[in-house]
């Protein structure tokens, strides 16, 4: 009866095993990466009798989960390109909305401000008119300084994005690291022979959250731990130790965020090894978006100033007085940073070059930073940073007396010129660095500079001859022109302000305001659908590894269902059976007695 018995209740037990295990499928049917669990089983060893071997149960010899290494690395890469490519996507629209629309958009405006300007030109006595082309003005400048305003909220929210992110990594790298362990011991009791399935799966899904901020390298260990690694082989977690990563502020920029690695030498700079996942998504964005959408936007708000400053101070206003800056916008303004590990103390400073004297300087300007390198004596170069563009500049000793030098360039500087002063004892050395920013604050910077509309210099006020000519007063000098006094009549000026509306003098000459500013807007829209269409493709990639991974691992309700009866009669029937080895028991003891 003893075989009868002990084969009876290996079956009980191993349909009990396979009750808890179907229950535990059916609670964590709602589990974030739970995997399916099976029972297995295993014939025991048969007993030889004279007539036979005969059978001795069942054995339970492990219970596993669903799980497909390569599925699993398949879906950790899709999260981490889904979450790059839509992370810059709806950014990308956030800048795309701004600068598009048209109640925030700044075509719409300038177009305005130029009508004004024709206004005036129509009737140059026109106080009124003269007040409307200030109030236009004054919107003009408002707008791109909101504009340049939204830009850094966004700036600001992007970077307290990015530090949540990376204080996500260390969480998550320092739960993977505590689980390391856990799973470590659980495997060492067994000596290697059984896996703590559900420890597992919370690692594969903490790895999975991982994955959708950063691209991760997951290198299972022989203890059952896995290794991680970010980048370039950079160690994020090793069995239960992590490294820590952290945000710094750019060598230049204080608002610029860069993405660090703590090390026992400080803190290393690792922001062009990270890809994948939504932090790369935000490194690529401020890269390729904000930056260049925010200096663009600079570069037309100077474009505009210079130009229309330098004809208005050519004209005569009202009251026959020569004409002041229309805009406040100062060619001394561009933003100079010195690298904090210099080791001179030269100051460097760079203005806009003057478009009375440079027909050309706003077509020349450059939207890019630029990194001006002190290499050794005169010799300097200067990077433009979107593209590492080189140009070599020579320092020129303008005024001897003072050591402040002037640099050139045989190819020509991008709108700008740059100086350097070393007067007073101050020293430059080899590998100094400076950043120059002509553009990325300009459009913060600008407005109006006069309240009065009868400053509006809308007149020449040059006395003409009867063929439309200067006359000459014969002085021989050379600014021999007659000039009258006060001409409110004399549009001719406004004419020309008004003629700067269609001037080609914006990229080189090759577009005016409106077109240099439809130039940012359209590009800006062309990385936003390249990256709509990117993140609906990899959105697709995605769900296919969802689904290749739910097929495996996925608990299915009517397929446990059906587990449950089967597994309920096979309890019963072993049930059963140590109740019919119990009543031949009974039956046999009273035989005997």
């Amino acid at each position: 009866m003893s075989g009868l018995l002990a084969t009876s209740l290996t079956g009980l037990m191993a349909a009990q095993r396979s009750l808890e295990t179907v229950q535990h499928n059916i609670s964590n049917v709602n589990t974030e990466g739970y995997s399916r669990q099976r029972v297995e089983l295993a014939t025991n060893p048969a007993r030889f009798t004279g007539d036979g071997y005969i059978g001795q149960g069942v054995n339970v010899t492990n219970v596993t989960r669903s799980y497909d290494q390569f599925i699993n690395k398949q879906l950790s890469s899709s999260l981490s390109a889904f979450g790059d490519v839509d992370r810059y996507h709806r950014l990308a629209t956030y800048v795309d909305n701004i600068m598009a629309d048209p109640s925030t958009g700044i075509a719409p405006v300038m177009n305005r401000f130029f009508n004004a300007i024709n206004e005036v030109a129509d009737d140059p006595s026109s106080v009124p008119a003269r007040q409307v082309m200030l109030s236009e003005a004054e919107i003009l400048t408002q707008s791109f300084n909101t504009m340049s305003g939204r830009f850094e909220q966004i700036r600001t929210q992007n970077n307290n994005d990015m530090i949540a992110m990376v204080n996500d990594i260390n969480s998550y790298a320092t739960a993977i690291a505590n689980l390391n362990v856990q799973i470590a011991d659980g495997i060492g009791k067994s000596q290697g022979l059984k896996q703590p399935n559900d420890l597992l799966d919370q690692q594969d899904a903490l790895i999975a959250k991982l994955s959708e901020i950063v691209n991760v390298s997951v290198l299972p260990q022989q203890n059952g731990s896995s290794s991680i690694f970010i980048g370039n082989g950079q160690a994020l977690v090793l069995g239960g130790s992590t490294s820590t990563f952290t945000t710094m502020q750019s060598t230049f920029d204080l608002n610029r965020l860069e993405i660090g690695l703590k090390t026992t030498n400080g803190v290393m700079e690792i922001s062009n090894q990270i890809s994948g996942g939504s932090l790369a998504g935000s490194l690529r964005f401020r890269d390729e978006v904000l930056d260049p959408a925010q200096q663009k936007l600079g570069r037309v708000a100077a474009g505009l100033a210079m130009e229309i400053n330098a004809l208005h101070e050519k004209g005569f206003d009202l009251s026959g007085k020569a004409g002041e800056a229309l805009f406040s916008f100062s060619g001394d303004d561009i933003p100079v940073i010195k690298r904090s590990q210099n080791a001179g103390n030269a100051i460097v400073t760079a203005k806009f070059q003057d478009a009375n004297f440079n027909p050309a300087a706003a077509g020349n300007l450059d939207f890019s930073d630029f990194k001006l390198e002190h290499v050794s004596g005169t010799d300097y170069t200067l990077t433009r940073i979107r593209d590492n563009q080189v140009i070599n500049l020579t320092a020129a000793d303008t005024v001897p007396s003072t050591g402040v030098f002037t640099l050139s360039s045989a190819t020509g500087l991008p709108g700008i010129d740059i100086t350097v002063d070393l007067s007073g004892g101050k020293t430059i050395s080899g590998g100094d660095q400076f950043l120059i920013r002509p553009t990325y604050n300009a459009a913060q910077k600008i407005g109006v500079n006069i309240d009065d509309p009868r400053k509006i210099a809308a007149a020449t006020n040059i006395e003409l001859d009867a063929n439309g000519d200067p006359v000459d007063d014969g002085s021989g000098t050379g600014n021999s022109v007659i000039i009258k006094g006060a001409m409110p009549g004399d549009n001719r000026n406004a004419l020309q302000l008004a003629n700067l509306a269609n001037k080609l003098g914006m990229l080189g000459g090759t577009a005016s305001f409106n077109s240099a500013y439809n130039e940012v807007v359209s590009g800006i829209g062309t990385l936003t659908r390249a990256a709509k269409l990117g993140a609906s493709a990899q959105e697709t990639l995605l769900n296919q590894a969802k689904g290749a991974r739910e097929s495996l691992a996925g608990v299915n309700l009517d397929e446990e269902a059906a587990n449950l009866m089967k597994f309920q009669q096979a309890y019963q029937a072993s049930a059963q059976a140590i109740s019919v080895a119990r009543s031949l028991f009974d039956t046999l003891l009273g035989a005997v007695r």
